[in-house]
């Protein structure tokens, strides 16, 4: 469902399986960078649908997910340290998540006289650019903790519709609707959040949400927010992706703005029709774009003008996710299906 690549050396690259809960495994560079061989993948934090955060600053500190905003934090130093000494013969043998040295549970509690929280069966958890300490979670509300999830706060409004008349209507599918999917902090000016939902609304606060403003209006298509990513090259710069698949609708739905969402261009160009799933900057080329949709993976290197198969060998498959390493300059994309692929992005340059 997902790939979220760490600081470590070499790195690991984490995701989620569908009924097979959550795996890492490490990116191999020793053998050269247009060779990185396929590896062994280990268990790790996290459900069958989990995104994934990792501290920048410390690595082993891993934030899941295990179903309707039901968030975990695990230390992998004190759980490798815990295996170690228990006796031979539990060792590996699982206890349940919540029972294991190094994890800790960190879903916001629900005050007596407030609404239930509602999250989406993958639903956001991100560590903000500005401090590895302080995370963000998407409920229908952004909740926020500058204590790595032991204590939360509100800063937002219900940030959905909350239409008793359309949930009711999907009420039988068992999952919640109107929820938060899609959430990030600009990673040049602390404070500016963006949240998307999967009802097609969209918001924008610019103060660490003392005020939030609704752009819903200024996209050209309301559908499910697939991702909002702040430019780290403009203050003012956002793009955002929607898929329609839930609704039944294969166009193409990708936006940006810079003007921190007054206005939105849509960015599909000449892009084949199918959902679109994820989109990322190039870290250090400014108007390069990799795109993710239910058919592949896509470059532009004009800002989306123009777009074009990325890399070659990748079958024509549903890639749900898409990550850049800045460090190591190596693309990791998940896929449904046929696992995950990674390309040395400077043989593009």
């Amino acid at each position: 469902y997902n790939v979220t690549l760490d600081t470590s050396t070499p790195f690991w690259a984490y995701g989620s399986i569908q009924d097979h809960g959550s795996r890492r495994g490490q990116v191999d560079l020793s053998r050269g960078r247009d060779r990185i061989p396929a590896v062994e993948w280990e268990s790790a934090p996290g459900g069958e649908g989990s995104h994934h955060a990792v501290d920048p600053t410390a690595p082993h500190i891993v934030y899941s997910h295990g179903f309707y905003g039901n968030f975990t934090r695990e230390d992998l130093i004190v759980q490798a340290e815990a295996r170690k000494k228990a006796p031979e013969g539990e060792r590996g043998r699982g206890r349940g998540r919540g029972n294991r040295p190094g994890v800790t549970q960190i879903r916001p509690a629900v005050q007596e006289g407030e609404p239930e929280l509602r999250a989406q069966w993958m639903a956001p958890i991100v560590i903000s650019p500005h401090d590895s300490r302080t995370i963000y979670a998407g409920y229908q509300f952004v909740m926020r903790s500058s204590s790595r999830g032991d204590a939360w706060e509100r800063i937002s409004p219900d940030l959905t519709s909350n239409d008793p008349a359309r949930m009711l209507l999907r009420s039988s599918s068992a999952i919640p609707f109107q929820t938060i999917t899609a959430l990030a902090e600009s990673p040049r000016r602390r404070g500016v959040l963006y949240a998307g939902t999967d009802d097609g609304k969209l918001h924008v606060t610019v103060d660490g949400g003392k005020e939030w403003h609704e752009l819903t209006t200024n996209v050209p298509t309301a559908r499910w927010y697939s991702r909002v990513v702040p430019s780290q090259h403009d203050d003012g710069t956002v793009y955002v992706t929607q898929r329609g698949r839930e609704d039944d609708d294969f166009g193409v739905y990708v936006y940006r703005s810079s003007d921190f969402g007054r206005t939105f261009t849509s960015l599909a160009a000449n892009l084949p029709a199918g959902p679109v799933n994820v989109i990322r900057e190039d870290p250090t080329a400014p108007g390069t774009l990799y795109l993710g949709t239910d058919f592949g993976a896509f470059v532009s290197a004009d800002g989306g003008r123009q777009w074009s198969v990325l890399g070659g060998g990748l079958p024509s498959t549903q890639v749900s996710d898409l990550a850049y390493h800045p460090r190591d300059h190596i693309i990791v994309i998940s896929t449904y299906g046929r696992g995950m692929y990674a390309l040395d992005a400077r043989l593009l340059k």
